[in-house]
């Protein structure tokens, strides 16, 4: 069947019974494709809840509806080992080797047991300095210029019931950043919700799973920072 066929497959699925227990809900991208760019949320990276957790995450990856979102036993941002490197950043700059990251990379290979850091595996001090200078640069541009993305690597977020943000997986230096800099929002797509904040969308705008998600989200963006302050 063509993509455009089975999105329109499943949000005829789902209009026809929107319930929980129908297994279109499964199909997490698809139900995206549906909504497309409507999928698109500017957050306060300070309002965010905090991040899934990866376990819990493997899990439920390729559902939309995730009952109980946010008490999933998420980390909180200042929790957060990402947090500590943007820490390093701040503090350290461009004296690596003072930085507790740096320190905890060589001391990791020292031990037989470099890190893997995001695909690359540091048992060089080559490797270390790369990945501690790409997330370097890339703190330094978000204070320089804001937050401006749009990628492959998009943040994905979670509504929790009470439309509450829940951080999912991707791009979580970003966010760190932005949340430690005090940005006023970062952007990315919504690619899972808790089903009452998604039962509550539809009693509001009396419409269809996909369009109530849809006016949801735009009822969000409303009331989010300004990009132009960014």
């Amino acid at each position: 069947m063509p993509p455009a066929h089975k999105v329109a497959l499943i949000g005829s699925l789902l209009s026809l019974a929107p319930g929980t227990w129908n297994p279109a809900w499964l199909r997490g991208d698809s139900v995206r494709a549906a909504l497309g760019d409507r999928a698109r949320i500017a957050v306060d990276p300070r309002a965010v809840l905090g991040k899934m957790p990866a376990a819990r995450m493997s899990e439920i990856k390729q559902r939309f509806l995730v009952p109980g979102l946010a008490n999933c036993g998420l980390t909180a941002m200042l929790d957060l080992p990402t947090y500590r490197d943007v820490e390093d950043f701040a503090q350290f700059g461009d004296d690596y080797a003072a930085s507790r990251l740096f320190q905890w990379l060589q001391r990791s290979a020292a031990a037989g047991e470099p890190v893997n850091a995001r695909g690359i595996v540091c048992d060089t001090e080559a490797k270390m300095l790369d990945y501690y200078r790409t997330y370097l640069d890339l703190f330094r541009s978000l204070h320089r210029e804001g937050y401006h993305y749009s990628g492959p690597d998009e943040i994905c977020f979670g509504i929790a019931a009470d439309g509450a943000i829940v951080h999912m997986r991707r791009g979580t230096h970003r966010l760190v950043s932005a949340h430690f800099l005090g940005l006023p929002l970062v952007t990315g797509y919504v690619t899972h919700a808790d089903p009452d904040w998604v039962a509550a969308c539809r009693i509001k705008w009396r419409t269809g799973p996909i369009e109530a998600i849809a006016a949801g989200i735009g009822e969000l963006n409303a009331a989010a920072p300004s990009a132009k302050s960014a």
